[in-house]
């Protein structure tokens, strides 16, 4: 109501007043009305430019090592399920990436793709760099992300570990012990209440001989996604999954080279990161995405996390990304509510000097101000991006009040960790269908409209 009263004053009316229109001069009255809704106009602008200048530090360079990102904005590695059967990159992913890519991002974390196929997996058309077959489908995928004027990260998971829930055939389900993976049974959001039914089975700890050839798989896989053309690789030590299994006091029970003390609990995490820079080079960024805070008795805790934060930049990873939970607290890693992560995130910051990420954001303003006050360097958006792939374009534009928000019903979670389905969202309807949208359609240096 304000701005429809400053937008008419300059039009020379009052509110409340009755108007009389200077039609017994309309070659003075008109000429004035069009200079004056010019006025308007710039009124407008001058508006948007406001909005501008308050999430203008979203839009700010950064450098991760040696590669510089236009802005701090990134898009969060998100399991779409838009894969092939074998974990090839298909035409659906590639129009999916290049759509965000497009609309302004700085960096495009490509989600967990797998190092091996040699242990239990939930299945879901996720993507894998297991294989040189992989090469050519990740170096499209590449392309069309720098296409989209972003840099291109692929997130590496060594494995789901106790978290694939189930043996499967010859694939066993292993851990860094023989610690089953904990379930939340209670306070679920409803779509991924199928949880509760899930019953896990106990996995065989993994030989010390099995965890050098992970390491080897792991390496390989870097070099494939160097080989297609990616900027680096992020190392996904979250949520419960293989290698957070080897960080955590209550999974890793280990009493060898890979636990008993928080550092050998570290170890894995940490040699992967130094031979990645030592075998494909220290120009190759290397990110590490973890859990804080475990969420569970016995889990790890924010004290030793930021220890650990040290002990992987002095590794050689360039960058953090913060995170919390696993399969026991779902609801903490699929919250109700934004900005969860940003004071364990702040914590951290205080004790590194590499950027660190932070996820969990819809709203600029505090994205921007988690920033501003130096809580995170780079802001990572997940969901956001399934619900709306031009938040970027419309935050920078000004216009924020057009984003189409994420309404945390979760069915996106379920189809990917409950169903093992690829991904929808009842805001997007089409997120999943981007490969028939021209729009969509990846080309160099083309616009999203």
């Amino acid at each position: 109501m304000r701005r429809a009263k400053d937008l008419w004053s300059l039009l020379g009316f009052r509110f409340g007043e009755p108007q009389i229109l200077p039609l017994q001069k309309p070659f003075i009255y008109f000429p004035l009305f069009f200079e004056r809704c010019n006025l308007g106009q710039n009124f407008l602008y001058q508006e948007r430019s406001i909005m501008q200048t308050k999430h203008k530090v979203l839009f700010q360079s950064l450098s991760l090592g040696k590669l510089a990102l236009n802005n701090r904005l990134a898009l969060a590695p998100t399991h779409v399920g838009m894969g092939g059967d074998r974990g090839t990159v298909t035409d659906q992913i590639l129009c999916y990436y290049y759509a965000r890519a497009k609309a302004g991002l700085g960096l495009v974390i490509v989600e967990a793709t797998g190092v091996t196929g040699r242990y239990a997996f939930t299945p879901g058309l996720g993507l894998g760099a297991a294989s040189d077959h992989s090469i050519p489908g990740l170096r499209d995928l590449a392309s069309v992300i720098h296409w989209g004027n972003a840099k291109a990260v692929v997130q590496l998971m060594a494995g789901q570990g106790a978290q694939a829930l189930t043996h499967q055939g010859k694939r066993a389900l292993v851990g860094p012990s023989a610690v089953p993976a904990l379930i939340q049974r209670e306070g679920l959001p409803k779509a991924i209440r199928g949880f509760e039914k899930m019953n896990p089975e106990q996995p065989r700890p993994l030989e010390k001989s099995e965890i050098e050839d992970l390491k080897a798989s792991f390496i390989r896989a870097a070099e494939r996604v160097k080989k297609a053309g990616f900027d680096g690789v992020e190392i996904h030590g979250a949520h419960g999954y293989l290698l957070c299994q080897f960080t955590s006091p209550y999974f890793n029970r280990r009493h060898d080279d890979y636990g008993g003390s928080p550092e050998r609990r570290w170890r894995l995490s940490v040699d992967l990161i130094q031979d990645i820079k030592e075998k494909i080079g220290q120009d190759f960024v290397v990110g590490y995405r973890f859990s804080a805070r475990e969420g569970i008795p016995g889990g790890l805790e924010l004290d030793e996390s930021v220890k650990m934060a040290k002990a992987i930049q002095g590794a050689g990873a360039d960058y953090l990304s913060v995170s919390h939970g696993c399969y026991a607290v779902a609801s903490d890693t699929f919250p109700k509510g934004e900005d969860t992560f940003t004071k364990d995130a702040a914590e951290i910051r205080k004790e590194v000097s590499i950027p660190v990420m932070c996820a969990n954001f819809q709203d600029p303003d505090r994205a921007a101000a988690a920033i501003e006050e130096g809580s995170a360097d780079i802001i990572a958006l997940s969901r956001p991006l399934l619900a709306d792939p031009l938040w970027p374009e419309k935050v920078k534009e000004g216009r924020s009040e057009e984003i189409i928000h994420c309404i945390r019903c979760y069915e996106c979670a379920r189809a990917a960790v409950v169903e093992h389905l690829p991904v929808r969202c009842p805001v997007n309807p089409k997120l999943g269908f981007e490969r028939f949208d021209p729009q969509c359609f990846p080309r160099p240096g083309g616009k999203i409209g």
